[in-house]
């Protein structure tokens, strides 16, 4: 077997070892980390507005500065 082959061997065995041992994770799981990616997209859902309206109140601020000082 050459440098060249085996270099590839490695990667290509360690992901099949990572494919093997996430088809024997138990149902339990798969439950939890599907509940957590929906209560993370219910917070990003709650909190990205806020952020929008913040950022848009910051701008609006910076604009009034800016042409006040003109004045």
């Amino acid at each position: 077997m050459t440098l060249k082959q085996k270099l590839f061997a490695v990667p290509a065995l360690l992901l099949g070892l990572v494919a093997a041992a996430h088809a024997e994770l138990p149902a339990a799981v798969a439950t939890t980390v599907n509940g957590v990616k929906a209560d993370g997209q219910a917070m990003f859902d709650l909190v990205f507005p806020v952020i929008g309206f913040m950022l848009g109140l910051a701008i609006v601020i910076k604009l009034f500065k800016r042409f006040t000082n003109k004045v």
